[in-house]
């Protein structure tokens, strides 16, 4: 009887629980780097810990043998569903459901697979659909990291600005946030299921197949290319987050200072500047 193990492959360095939430940060934490790093770490998908078995002393005459470690099942979780990818997620699950629990052989038994898991195809279809709303954040929210509102210069710079563009513009920011956590939350859970099922491929043993070890090894590598689509955006939408954080933080400070500052017409005179230049 072929036995197959294989160590896991660490997977990628970014969208799980954590990252970017727009609130207070301590005083030089994002300029020192540490969001990074953290936000980095929180990416990956965690390999489930084992829990120590203790094992008794025995007597001659007996012989304890320690019991299979027990996980708790990863809970996937609830993303609103009128969102765009909570809507996209609701219809991976509803084409795989299914109540029969997944199971393959082993050497000791059946080895019982996450309830995380409800087969390749809802898994796949999973990072689809986060992947398409990875796309979707860095095409749609761009244009506001563009505008470069944390370098603006001087009173007249911040003046020209129209106040109802920051105001939408932050309000956009706002939406990027949610979303952004959404999209973490949801990479977070189903990278980790799919690190839990991988592991527990482990112990799986096919002794009715000759190349046991080469479909084991195929599985594994087919579950890590489902979410390597999602991993390959991840340096870029983190980026793309810290930058929304830096706007976010400069288009409030705007808003004061165009309160305090700028003349009612202000920005109309600007304007009509601009284009006597442009005409000239």
């Amino acid at each position: 009887m072929l036995k197959f193990s294989l160590k896991l492959v660490a997977s990628t360095a970014l969208l799980t629980t954590g990252l970017v939430a727009y609130t207070p940060v301590p005083a030089g934490f994002w300029s020192s780097g540490a969001w990074a790093q953290q936000a980095q770490r929180q990416w990956e998908p965690r390999r489930p810990s084992r829990t120590p078995v203790t094992v008794q002393p025995s007597s001659p005459q007996s012989t304890v043998q320690p019991s299979s470690p027990q996980l708790m099942p990863i809970a996937l979780p609830v993303i609103d569903p009128t969102s765009s990818l909570g809507s996209a997620l609701a219809s991976c699950d509803k084409e795989s459901e299914s109540s029969e629990p997944l199971s393959l052989p082993s050497a000791k038994g059946e080895v019982k697979l996450d309830s995380c898991y409800r087969g390749r195809d809802n898994l796949a279809c999973s990072f689809n659909a986060l992947l398409k709303e990875a796309e979707s954040l860095l095409e749609s929210y761009r244009k506001i990291i563009e505008l470069n509102y944390p370098n603006v210069s001087n009173v007249d710079a911040i003046c020209r600005i129209k106040p109802d563009n920051v105001a939408t513009d932050l309000q956009d920011a706002t939406v990027f946030s949610t979303r952004f956590n959404d999209l973490k939350a949801a990479y977070g859970a189903r990278a980790n299921c799919a690190s839990r099922i991988e592991q527990s491929l482990e112990d799986v043993t096919l002794p009715n197949m000759v190349r046991a070890t080469d479909i084991l090894k195929s599985m594994i590598e087919s579950l890590q290319g489902d979410r390597k689509g999602v991993s390959a955006v991840q340096t870029q939408l983190l980026e793309l987050a810290e930058k929304m954080h830096s706007s976010q933080k400069a288009m409030v400070t705007i808003q004061r200072i165009h309160r305090a500052m700028c003349m009612s017409d202000q920005y109309a005179k600007a304007k009509a500047e601009d284009r006597d230049i442009g005409r000239r």
